[in-house]
C-alpha cells in the first residue's frame, strides 16, 4: 500500500526551522501531521539506490527527500517493525516480522518472505535465547535479555556475566575479561565491521578482533556516563550524544576519533532511538520514539545580524571592513557570528556606502556626503555638501574622481542625472560633466577608458576620447541595477524586471531567466574563482557557470538551468536586497556577503556544494486506481485514458534544482516537456502502438543529463490490427469487385432485359406485323372470298329476281288468267321467293358466324356436351322422320376449338343428315388423335351424289380460286367449308357403301 505522499514544500512547510548563529543548521520535523504513519521512528537506513528507509510501529516508510511512501499492508498480524539488518550494498535489507516471517527490501520494494537461516535474529544455545545485536535499538533493554553479534569469522555471545567469542570453523570459544552489560545494554558497538568495547573504568574504548583486544583509544567522552551512544552496524555509523552535542565516531587507518557535528538544543529530551548521517547532503536523520523524524541540515550559509530581537535586520549597502567582516552605512561591523562592534555613524542612507582613495568611509544623508577618517579609526568625519545633487555612486581611477549624481526636476518628482569628473576631491576642480535625462543608478569604467552609465531607463556608453554618449539600449527601456566587470573582461548588466545581459560589441544580449521568473530582477553578479556566477534575487540565490552563459551566446537553442539556494540552505529569508551602489561583497578570506531583508548572508562559494541527483527510478505507474510496478516496459491498454507515471529520485536538497524533462518521441519530432515538482508525468489518451518515453535529468552544473527510456506498449483493438486492416482492405476490394461485378451484371442484365424487351417488342412487333400480314392476308382472302361470294350472290340472286319480275309481268300482261296459268305463275313466284329467302337466310348466318369468330375466345369445354346440345335440338324432327340420332362422342374429350364456329358446322351437318334421312340412323362419333380431333357424322339417308362430293372436295382444296355455285348446290356446305378454312380444318365427304353419307371432320386442336 502506498501511504501518505506529500510534497513538503507545498504543505506550507509544516516543520519548524531552528537557527543558531554560532552553528549552521536547520531542522525539519516530520510526524503524523505531515507524512509519517506513526510518531515512533525505530531505525533509519539508506539503501544502495539512495532512498532512506524508516521502521515505525505502523509500517515501513521510504523517503526520497520529497515524499514519504508508507508500506503497511503486509500479510502479517502486526505492522510494527523495529530494526533493519542485512547488507544495503548487496541490496538485501531485512526487518523482522511476526511468527518467523521477515520483510525483505530488495530493488526498492519490501515484501514478506520466510526467515533466512543465514541471517537469524534469534538463536538458541544451551537453552538460552540470544537476540541479534545490530544497533543501539536491537531489542528493548531489559533484564534477562541476551545478545549475539556475527562477524566474518566468528560470533560473540553477550550475557549478563559473560562476553564469549566462538570461532565458526573450529568452534573454539574465548571468554573476554570485560564487563558485558551496562544498564542492560551491551558495552559494545560497531563502526563498520569493527567491534569496539567501552571500558568505563579506564575511560577508554578498546578494539576487539576475533575475541582479542587489539587496540585501545583514550576517548573519555565515549565512556562518560552522561553520553549516549547510537550505532547501526547496517549503516556502519556511530554517534555520541553528550550535553546536546552530537559527535560522530570515525574509524580510519587504525584510529578511532570523534568529530563534532552539531549542538542541538534540547535534543536529549527527544527520546532518541536512531541516527543516520548522510555525508553527501550533510543531513542528520534523527528518529524519536515519540516525536517522529527530525532532519537536521548542516548548512554552508550563515545569516548574521544583531542578537537583540527588536533590532533591524534589513541590510542594503555594505563594504568589506577587513578580511572577514563587513560594515554598513550605520558603522556596524558584522562577521559570520553577528555584530562585532559599531562605529556609531549618524543615521545615514542605507543605499550608499563607499571608500575614497585614502580608504576613508564615505556615506550619504540627503545632499551631504560624510567622510569618516580611516586614520582616526573612523571616529572623525567631515561633511561635504553636494548642493542639489544626490550622489548615487562614485569611484576613483586614473587620478580622477567619477561622481554619478541625481538632481530632482523643478516642480516634478522625477530626476535627471549628471556624471562629473573631478581632478581631485569630489565637488572640487570639475573637469568634465555629462548630463542624462533620467535618474542614474550605476557607473563603471571599462578597460578601454570608456564609461558605462546606467539609468532607470537605459544604458549609455561615454567615449571620453570622442566626448560622445552612445545609447546602448536603443528603443527598449531598461532599468539598470548593476554593471559588473568579470575577470575575463566581460561586462554584465542586471536590470529591474528585465533580467540580466551581456554587453558584447556594444550590444546587449539577454540571458534566459529561470522557470519561476525570479532572475528577471537580479541585484548583482558575484564571480567566484571557479568561474561561477552567484546572483541574488528577491526570491533566492542563483548559481550558474559563466561559460554556460557564454555558450548560450553562441547557441541560443541551448537550454540553461540555474541552481537555486533558498532559505533551507541557511538563510533567514529568500529575499535579498539591491538598489544600492554596491549589492554584494567579496572578502579576502574567500567569503561572499550579500545583504538581505533579514540579515547578512555569509558563505564561502568554494565550499558551498551544488547538489544534483545522480539517478532516477521509473518503475511505478498509477492507472485503474491501482499502482503497478514495471521495469523498462510499461504495458497499457487503450482503456487506460489517464496514466500517472512516477519518477522517483532520491534527492535531499532543494527540490527546485531537480530538472526532469520528458519527450514522447514517436516520430522524432517530440519536444522536451518539464515535469512538475511532484515528479509525476501524465500520459493522456495514447494511441495504440509502441511509444518511447525518454526522460532526462540534470546531474551537473555543466548541463549534463542522465537519460532513461521507457517503452510503452499499447496493444490495438482487434479492429486496429494490421491483419484486420488488411482484411478490411481485402473485404472492401472484394466488395468493390462484387459491386463492379454486380454493376456489370446489373448492366448486363438490364441490357439483356432491354434486349429481351426489344426482342420481345420486336418479336411482338414482328408477330404483330406478321399477324397484321396474316390478318391482311386473311382479310384479303376474306375480301376476295366475299367478292366471290358477293359476285356469286349477285349472279345467283339476279335470276330468281328476274324470274319473279318476268312472272309478275306475265301475270300483269294477261288480262284474263286461267286457273292453271295463275297457279303456275304463283307457284313459280313462290319457289323463286322461297329459294331467295333460304339463300339470304344462309347468307345471314354466315355473316353472323364470321363476326363472332373474330372476337371468339374459346375456353376448354366438353366435346360430347356440344354434340349433345345439337342432338337434343334435332331429336324431335328426326323422330318425325322415324330416325334415331346416336351420340358416341367420348365423354372425357375436352377441346378448345372455337365453340361458335364448331356449333354452326355441327348444326348444318346434322340439319342436312336429318333432312335427307327417313327411317334410318344418324351416328355421331368423336375421338382425340395426336394433333386433331376427329368428328364423324354418318347417316343412312338418300346420300349425296358423286358430282356434289367431287365439287365440294375440289372447292375445299382450292376454295380461294373456285367459283361458288351457291344457287346450284346451296349455301350450307359452302358455309361449312368457309368455316373449316377459318379453323384450319378439313372435311371428308364419302358415300356409304350401303346408303347415306359420311361427313368426317378433321379439326385442328389449337
Amino acid at each position: 500500500m502506498i501511504g501518505l505522499c506529500r510534497n513538503i514544500l507545498t504543505v506550507g512547510f509544516l516543520f519548524a526551522f531552528l537557527l543558531i548563529y554560532s552553528q549552521q543548521y536547520t531542522v525539519q520535523l516530520f510526524n503524523t501531521d505531515n507524512g509519517l504513519p506513526q510518531n515512533s521512528v525505530k531505525d533509519i537506513i539508506k539503501d544502495k539506490y539512495g532512498f532512506i528507509w524508516l521502521t515505525t510501529e505502523n509500517g515501513i516508510v521510504r523517503y526520497d527527500g520529497l515524499n514519504f511512501f508508507v508500506r503497511k499492508n503486509f500479510p502479517l498480524n502486526s505492522q510494527r517493525f523495529t530494526y533493519f539488518y542485512g547488507d544495503s550494498k548487496k541490496d538485501s535489507i531485512f526487518t523482522a516480522g511476526d511468527y518467523g516471517k521477515t520483510v525483505l527490501i530488495h530493488q526498492k520494494v519490501p515484501k514478506v518472505i520466510k526467515s533466512i537461516k543465514r541471517f537469524p535474529t534469534i538463536i538458541v544455545k544451551d537453552n538460552i535465547n540470544y537476540h541479534l545485536c545490530i544497533s543501539n535499538y536491537s531489542y528493548s533493554p531489559s533484564p534477562g535479555v541476551y545478545f549475539f553479534m556475527d562477524f566474518k569469522k566468528g560470533r560473540y555471545f553477550i550475557t549478563q556475566n559473560s562476553f564469549v567469542y566462538e570461532d565458526f570453523l573450529s568452534k573454539s570459544q574465548v571468554t573476554l575479561d570485560v564487563k558485558p552489560l551496562y544498564k542492560n545494554d551491551p558495552n559494545a558497538f560497531t563502526i563498520g565491521d569493527i567491534l569496539f568495547y567501552i571500558d568505563r573504568n579506564t575511560k577508554k574504548v578498546k578494539k576487539i578482533e576475533e575475541g582479542k583486544i587489539t587496540g585501545s583509544y583514550d576517548l573519555p567522552l565515549v565512556a562518560d556516563v552522561r553520553s549516549k551512544i547510537f550505532w547501526n552496524r547496517t549503516n556502519g555509523q556511530g554517534f555520541i550524544l553528550n550535553n546536546d552535542i552530537l559527535y560522530r565516531c570515525i574509524y580510519n587507518d587504525g584510529t578511532l576519533k570523534l568529530l563534532k557535528l552539531v549542538q542541538l538544543d534540547h535534543i536529549s529530551e527527544s527520546n532518541l532511538m536512531s541516527i543516520y548521517y548522510d555525508e553527501k547532503y550533510k543531513k542528520l536523520y534523527i528518529g524519536s520514539s515519540t516525536d517522529g523524524l527530525k532532519i537536521v541540515s548542516l548548512t554552508d550559509f550563515t545569516s548574521s545580524k544583531k542578537s537583540t530581537p527588536k533590532s533591524s535586520a534589513v541590510f542594503y549597502a555594505i563594504q568589506p571592513y577587513n578580511d572577514s567582516c563587513v560594515i554598513n552605512p550605520a558603522g556596524e561591523i558584522y562577521n559570520r557570528n553577528g555584530l562585532v562592534k559599531s562605529k556609531n555613524f549618524e543615521k545615514n542612507i542605507s543605499y550608499f556606502l563607499n571608500f575614497d582613495k585614502q580608504g576613508n568611509i564615505v556615506t550619504r544623508r540627503e545632499q551631504t556626503l560624510f567622510v569618516y577618517n580611516k586614520n582616526s579609526d573612523f571616529t572623525d568625519f567631515q561633511s561635504i555638501s553636494t548642493g542639489e545633487d544626490t550622489v548615487k555612486d562614485f569611484f576613483f581611477a586614473n587620478g580622477k574622481y567619477y561622481v554619478l549624481a541625481a538632481k530632482q526636476k523643478k516642480g516634478n518628482t522625477e530626476f535627471t542625472g549628471t556624471l562629473s569628473i573631478y581632478e581631485d576631491l569630489p565637488y572640487k576642480s570639475l573637469k568634465k560633466k555629462y548630463l542624462f535625462a533620467n535618474e542614474p543608478t550605476k557607473i563603471i569604467l571599462t578597460e578601454k577608458g570608456d564609461i558605462l552609465v546606467g539609468t532607470i531607463k537605459g544604458l549609455y556608453k561615454i567615449s571620453v576620447n570622442h566626448n560622445k554618449i552612445y545609447d546602448l539600449t536603443g528603443k527598449n527601456e531598461l532599468s539598470i541595477r548593476d554593471i559588473v566587470y568579470t575577470t575575463d573582461g566581460n561586462l554584465w548588466v542586471t536590470t529591474l524586471g528585465r533580467g540580466f545581459y551581456l554587453i558584447k560589441n556594444n550590444q546587449l544580449i539577454k540571458m534566459p531567466s529561470d522557470p519561476e521568473g525570479n532572475l528577471l530582477s537580479p541585484h548583482t553578479l558575484l564571480e567566484d574563482q571557479d568561474g561561477y556566477f552567484w546572483i541574488p534575487t528577491n526570491n533566492g540565490l542563483y548559481k550558474i557557470r559563466e561559460n554556460m552563459l557564454l555558450k548560450y551566446v553562441q547557441n541560443r537553442n541551448l537550454k540553461l538551468n540555474y541552481y537555486r539556494y533558498s532559505k533551507e540552505a541557511g538563510f533567514n529569508t529568500n529575499e535579498f536586497n539591491g538598489g544600492s551602489n554596491v549589492n554584494g561583497n567579496k572578502l579576502k578570506n574567500g567569503d561572499f556577503v550579500l545583504p538581505s531583508l533579514n540579515g547578512l548572508v555569509f558563505f564561502n562559494p568554494l565550499k558551498v556544494k551544488s547538489y544534483y541527483p545522480t539517478d532516477m527510478c521509473i518503475e511505478r505507474a498509477l492507472f485503474d486506481d491501482k499502482e503497478r510496478l514495471f521495469t523498462n516496459t510499461l504495458m497499457l491498454s487503450q482503456e487506460n485514458r489517464r496514466v500517472e507515471l512516477f519518477i522517483d529520485v532520491p534527492y535531499y536538497a532543494n527540490p527546485d534544482n531537480i530538472v526532469i524533462e520528458t519527450k514522447l518521441d514517436d516520430n522524432g519530432t517530440g519536444k522536451w516537456m518539464s515535469v512538475g515538482k511532484d515528479r509525476k508525468f501524465l500520459l493522456n489518451n495514447l494511441g495504440y502502438g509502441i511509444h518511447v518515453l525518454t526522460i532526462r535529468m540534470l546531474v551537473s552544473d555543466k548541463q549534463e543529463y542522465v537519460f532513461k527510456k521507457i517503452k510503452i506498449i499499447i496493444p490495438p483493438f482487434f479492429y486496429q490490427t494490421l491483419w484486420f486492416k488488411l482484411f478490411i482492405i481485402f473485404l472492401l476490394l472484394f466488395l468493390l469487385y462484387l459491386s463492379v461485378r454486380w454493376r456489370m451484371s446489373f448492366h448486363k442484365k438490364k441490357n439483356r432485359e432491354l434486349e429481351e424487351i426489344i426482342r420481345l417488342r420486336t418479336r411482338t412487333l414482328s408477330e404483330t406485323v406478321e399477324n397484321l400480314e396474316i390478318t391482311q392476308t386473311k382479310l384479303g382472302k376474306e375480301i376476295e372470298q366475299q367478292k366471290k361470294l358477293i359476285g356469286t350472290i349477285t349472279h345467283d340472286i339476279t335470276t330468281p329476281l328476274k324470274f319473279i319480275a318476268l312472272t309478275s309481268k306475265e301475270a300483269l300482261d294477261y288480262q284474263e288468267m286461267s286457273l292453271h296459268r295463275t297457279e303456275r305463275i304463283l307457284n313459280s313466284i313462290y319457289k323463286s321467293s322461297n329459294q331467295l329467302y333460304n339463300f339470304t337466310k344462309t347468307l345471314k348466318e354466315y355473316a353472323d358466324i364470321y363476326n363472332e369468330y373474330r372476337t371468339d375466345e374459346t375456353e376448354l369445354y366438353s366435346f360430347y356436351d356440344l354434340v349433345e346440345e345439337k342432338k337434343i335440338l334435332f331429336d324431335e324432327i328426326a323422330a318425325n322422320h322415324n330416325t334415331a340420332i346416336v351420340n358416341n362422342v367420348d365423354k372425357e374429350l375436352m377441346i378448345q376449338i372455337s365453340k361458335n364456329i364448331l356449333a354452326v358446322i355441327i348444326h348444318n351437318l346434322m340439319d342436312n343428315s336429318v333432312k335427307y334421312t327417313r327411317n334410318g340412323n344418324i351416328i355421331i362419333t368423336g375421338s382425340d388423335e395426336q394433333e386433331a380431333v376427329i368428328l364423324e357424322i354418318t347417316d343412312t339417308g338418300i346420300g349425296m351424289d358423286e358430282h356434289k362430293i367431287e365439287y365440294y372436295t375440289k372447292l375445299q382444296e382450292n376454295i380461294e380460286n373456285e367459283k361458288l355455285l351457291l344457287q346450284k348446290y346451296g349455301m350450307g356446305l359452302h358455309l361449312i367449308l368457309q368455316l373449316l378454312q377459318m379453323l384450319e380444318s378439313k372435311i371428308i365427304i364419302r358415300r356409304n357403301e350401303t346408303k347415306g353419307t359420311s361427313f368426317q371432320l378433321i379439326l385442328k386442336k389449337s
